[in-house]
């Protein structure tokens, strides 16, 4: 029986890529800074101490730093005996374009984004008129709220009883290539909300905007003081351009690939079997270790951890950040028995968003790649020059055709 459990750590980055200086990200490091903020005491001010991740550890997520950024995390021992680790371990860099989700879940299936994407203008008035105007008539809205580039959480603040009074919808983007719409889910309505998203998404591909995502952003509340937004959030991607190697164990081995969280909205439905929504940490860790347990011969089950990026790292939560680490490494045993002898259990990231660094958008970091079985001797991986070579290794041991871009690992 051969299965994998593909878990994505969204944001989870372990130091800044030799081309972050590209993106103004060169010294950024979400986990570096994580754990040094906890070793100094400004993390948690309860206590003082290294991060406590023993199940990382033991899977070598240390060594894995080291070997990115050429020395441990603060407070890990230098001397931890390797002997102990029982994972695979290594790093791989980005060769696609973009810092976002959907370019680093794609390349992570080997369909790496070579082109760019489209990005709005951090301007007055972000949106084309042509294109607002096309929406506002097309939907026959009252107006629209926003425009502009804006933190999700600090718009709905400032613009949601506006929102509230005049029922115009609120959008907004950032520095990723993303439409956003922030309404009220009961009193805009959320079938109403995901209506006006899937006109945006076919308008901007007719349009020729190529946009990676659509984003229904629904909250709820009645002022300023108490709006927060819900988990019915709606990913709209576009489809990837080429054969995902999901699609490929579907096509060649009439296999099943299972998508937790917003997995199946990254890869716009292509190459999913079955879709599980779920939201918060806590969900997504029982509903991941549920499925582990049903899987059955060809299976991928693949999961997004989104509440270490949305949650912590927008936020600039480096505490929340930390507890996420720590409950996720909690879980993260069940999971490691739940592998049996010829599985893969695989940890990565899409992408870094440091908690301690400027701004509120993601940063170009190196990205961990664990990979634990049973039956596989532990190496060192090195450096892997795409994040493709984990798509490839993938479809190397499902014994599918070889993918186009990544090479194998083992």
């Amino acid at each position: 029986m051969k299965r994998v459990f593909l878990m994505i750590l969204d944001s989870f980055g372990i130091g800044s890529s030799i081309d972050s200086y590209k993106f103004n990200d060169h010294g950024a490091d979400t986990f570096g800074h994580i754990v040094e903020k906890c070793f100094l005491g400004e993390a948690n001010k309860e206590r003082a101490g290294y991060l406590k991740i023993p199940n990382l550890r033991k899977l070598g997520i240390a060594q894995a730093y080291k070997s990115s950024t050429g020395k441990y995390p603060l407070g890990f021992h230098e001397k931890f005996n390797e002997s102990k680790i029982i994972a695979s371990y290594g790093f791989a860099s980005e060769i696609s374009s973009g810092k976002d989700t959907t370019s680093g879940h794609w390349e992570i299936a080997g369909v790496p984004v070579l082109d760019n994407w489209y990005y709005f203008k951090k301007i007055n008035n972000t949106f084309p008129n042509t294109l607002i105007n096309e929406i506002i008539n097309n939907f026959k809205l009252p107006g629209i709220l926003g425009n502009c580039h804006a933190s999700g959480t600090e718009i709905i603040t400032k613009l949601g009883e506006e929102h509230i009074k005049t029922g115009k919808p609120i959008f907004y983007t950032s520095s990723d290539s993303v439409f956003q719409v922030a309404c009220h889910e009961n009193i805009f309505g959320l079938s109403k909300l995901y209506k006006l998203c899937q006109k945006i998404r076919n308008l901007l591909n007719e349009n020729k905007f190529k946009v990676a995502r659509v984003i229904a952003r629904p909250f709820i509340g009645n002022n300023k003081l108490n709006f927060q937004r819900t988990g019915n959030r709606l990913d709209l991607s576009i489809k990837p351009p080429s054969i995902t190697v999901m699609e490929k164990l579907i096509n060649e081995k009439q296999g099943k690939v299972v998508g937790i969280g917003k997995i199946s909205d990254i890869y716009a439905g292509v190459g999913i079997s079955k879709s599980i929504k779920s939201f918060g940490l806590e969900e997504l860790c029982n509903t991941t270790i549920n499925e582990m347990k049903l899987a059955k011969n060809n299976t991928i089950v693949l999961t997004n951890f989104v509440d270490f990026d949305s949650i912590w790292g927008h936020r600039r939560d480096v505490s929340g950040y930390a507890k996420g680490l720590e409950f996720f490494d909690n879980q993260l045993f069940n999971m490691i028995n739940l592998v049996k002898e010829r599985d893969l259990l695989i940890i990565t990231a899409d992408h870094g968003c440091d908690p301690t660094w400027l701004g509120t958008d993601h940063t170009r970091e190196n990205v961990p790649i664990l990979i634990y079985s049973p039956s596989r001797k532990t190496k060192f991986l090195g450096h892997r020059k795409t994040f493709s070579d984990i798509g490839q290794t993938i479809a190397k041991y499902f014994s599918l055709s070889e993918m186009k871009y990544g090479k194998y690992m083992f």
